[in-house]
């Protein structure tokens, strides 16, 4: 019999083992499954470590990730939202490898930096996500090109497209995940690449393979919907994630939860305030607003978001707040909080009254 190489080893292994998982006395035994995860053997070192060991970690990571966070009743799209909650709040992104030369594929480049080190580039993170999409029975594929990155270059750049119910979708768990200093948390995501067209990617976004996406019944007003609310509403809209925001910061502020409150408010403020059909964007005068306030109170809100006309005078600045005080005339009630924001873009004055019993 002839002496097989270490290394001739680890290719057999890449190629032809099975993953398995075996719980004995509590004990979790991983061998290296390799041809089921679905991706094709050219990839294997590219998403993976260079040794066995290695891989059994990362597999480790994947079989973890599954047995806590996939449910048997989950639908494919919040498999897809819960693979980029886990990978945006583990995973940071390395900036030492993103201008690096090199020819060689280091760790950051392979699923096994995300999911092991909990530091990739953009390679990374879209690899990670394939892998676990796979091992969660998801279609997923990676896609490269190049984007326009927060620094106005044009650079290669690596995404990933998801199949949710026969249409493809584009997914950038890196640009959901990006270098700044703001801690997201677990629950929280921008939103603002998960499950675009090519029209929304296409503005910085250009790919050199994948399939073409126009879909959008699993669009970005449904995963923002689903995300603040566990529900799954194909007819939510932005008015809906308004309302419902608006919803939580009555329900706080009346429970004396002042600072979750402004963490709402804060997530209303990015959003945007004014209603799609304008009806709250309105002049800023004190008899509009009060006319205004007045006949949101007669039909029962208690949250009422009001965006003034850009570039008028500075009635509503945080300066006059005693004047908001003494002329916003509401009689019966015992307190009024209110916010003042401004946009910083068009002067925008933003104002949330929430009216308490």
């Amino acid at each position: 019999m002839d002496v097989i190489s270490k290394k001739r080893i680890i290719r057999i292994i890449y190629a032809l083992v099975v993953l398995t998982f075996v719980n004995v006395s509590s004990i979790k035994t991983y061998a290296v499954n390799i041809a089921t995860m679905g991706l094709d053997k050219s990839l294997m070192s590219t998403y993976l470590a260079e040794d066995e060991s290695g891989n059994k970690d990362v597999m480790q990571v994947v079989d973890d990730f599954i047995y806590n966070y996939i449910k048997p009743e989950m639908s494919d799209f919040e498999k897809e939202i819960m693979i980029i909650k886990y990978l945006v709040a583990t995973t940071t992104y390395d900036e030492d490898e993103e201008y690096n030369d090199s020819p060689e594929i280091t760790d950051s480049y392979k699923a096994y930096g995300a999911l092991v080190n909990h530091k990739a580039t953009c390679s990374g993170y879209a690899k990670a996500f394939d892998l676990i999409a796979k091992k969660c029975n998801l279609s997923s594929i990676v896609v490269t090109g190049n984007a326009v990155n927060s620094k106005g270059v044009e650079a290669p750049h690596a995404w990933n497209q998801i199949y949710l119910d026969g249409e493809w979708y584009n997914v950038d768990v890196t640009w959901e995940d990006p270098v700044t200093n703001i801690e997201l948390g677990f629950n929280q995501l921008f939103n603002n690449y998960i499950n675009g067209t090519d029209a929304e990617f296409n503005i910085n976004h250009f790919r050199e393979n994948g399939h073409t996406c126009t879909a959008t019944k699993y669009g970005k007003e449904l995963v923002a919907y689903y995300l603040n609310t566990g529900v799954i509403d194909f007819n939510a809209n932005v008015d809906a994630i308004r309302k419902f925001y608006e919803a939580q910061i009555l329900m706080l502020i009346t429970g004396g939860k002042k600072e979750e409150a402004d963490a709402i408010i804060q997530k209303l403020m990015l959003l945007g305030t004014k209603y799609d059909d304008n009806s709250n964007f309105i002049d800023a005068n004190d008899i509009a607003i009060n006319a205004y306030i007045h006949s949101k109170l007669a039909m029962g809100d208690r949250i009422i978001t009001i965006v003034t006309i850009p570039n008028t005078n500075n009635m509503f600045s945080i300066d006059r707040s005693d004047w908001l005080k003494n002329n916003i005339n509401i009689e019966g009630k015992t307190s009024l909080n209110k916010v003042f924001l401004n946009d910083g873009a068009y002067d925008t004055r933003i104002l949330i009254f929430t009216f308490e019993p």
